[in-house]
């Protein structure tokens, strides 16, 4: 059993190969078919309880002015209409509507590291329909949105808008850059881009395992890289959803297993996972790179949402939807 990165395209997308059993890169026609698919779940699964979450998370940048009503017991006195309080000798107040104004760009990491999975999805297949979640329910609160994805092989860029047919070019692009892993994990050149991309505050929504060595404080550029996240997260409002697998928390019992760099460099090595001295090794590294990753995201002023191979990111993004929500609300 080797960890290397397989190149599985998103696991909704398997139903799509040629019947002959191909292995070869998926043809334009099956992306196609798999970003609509996407779509429609998205939509389906973006309504009720979840869109309702979505609103109250990240609210409108502003208040319109929709009518003057009678004041009814309760209301706030503040919002006292007083202009047709003095016409009619009755009471009114000012109701006001969210004006949807809000614009979410998408940061997709399509690193090598990004196309591991051991649960039957892989991280950017996880990503990927968290992103289209995200993007179905923009949609269906006037939102603009858009895309830039990552690899060694060059970024994918969808510029911000609405509609529904910009959503589905925003899904169609993420499967695309998901067919094609390529390098290791570099935040850095993601970061500028986005800082030069949008010059109106914005939410932006990174999709990264964050597996960049530049994370650590003895690597190179670490200074840097810190310094460009804080800057971000005052621009903008920022998220970083951390993708993860099981086995990147936790190694399995499953005796020698071969392990090596996804993108390819460097040595493999063997490790006997029998040990359980090896095992728990594992477990504390994998414990400390998860708190590095907290403290220097946080640190940064950004917010932090979890999904996992082996969870629907509906659940994880619903989850955050209340407790951002009811944050905003405390404050």
């Amino acid at each position: 059993m080797s960890l290397r990165s397989q190149h599985h395209l998103v696991s909704f997308l398997e139903r799509f190969r040629p019947a002959s059993g191909a292995t070869g890169p998926v043809s334009t026609a099956d992306l196609a078919r798999a970003a609509r698919l996407l779509t429609v779940r998205s939509r389906r699964e973006a309504t009720g309880l979840f869109a309702g979450n979505y609103v109250s998370a990240f609210r409108g940048g502003g208040l319109e002015f929709e009518e003057s009503r009678p004041y009814v017991p309760g209301d706030d006195l503040s919002m006292l209409d007083r202009n047709a309080t003095a016409r009619t000798g009755n009471l009114f107040v000012k109701r006001y509507r969210e004006e949807r104004n809000q614009t979410l760009i998408f940061a997709l990491d399509s690193s090598a590291s990004m196309h591991f999975g051991t649960t039957g999805r892989t991280k950017i297949a996880t990503a990927v329909q968290a992103l289209a979640l995200l993007t179905s329910s923009a949609g269906r609160a006037g939102d603009r949105t858009g895309l830039i994805s990552f690899s060694a092989r060059g970024p994918i860029i969808v510029p911000a808008g609405r509609g529904r047919s910009h959503g589905m070019r925003v899904i169609r692009a993420a499967v695309t850059a998901a067919q094609t892993p390529a390098g290791a994990t570099r935040l850095a050149p993601m970061i500028r881009t986005l800082r030069s991309g949008e010059r109106r505050r914005a939410i932006m929504i990174v999709f990264s395992d964050f597996r960049d060595p530049m994370l650590l404080p003895y690597g190179t550029g670490y200074a840097s890289l810190r310094g460009e996240l804080a800057d971000l997260a005052r621009r903008h409002d920022l998220i970083a959803a951390v993708v993860t697998d099981p086995v990147e928390e936790e190694l399995p019992r499953v005796g020698p297993l071969r392990v090596g760099e996804p993108d390819g460099r460097g040595a493999t090595h063997v490790i006997d996972t029998f040990s359980e001295s090896t095992r728990r090794r594992y477990q504390i590294e994998a414990e400390a790179w998860r708190r590095r990753v907290d403290q220097e995201v946080r640190g940064s002023g950004a917010e932090i949402v979890r999904l996992r191979t082996d969870h629907d990111p509906l659940h994880a993004l619903g989850h955050f939807f209340r407790e951002r929500a009811a944050r905003r609300a405390t404050a």
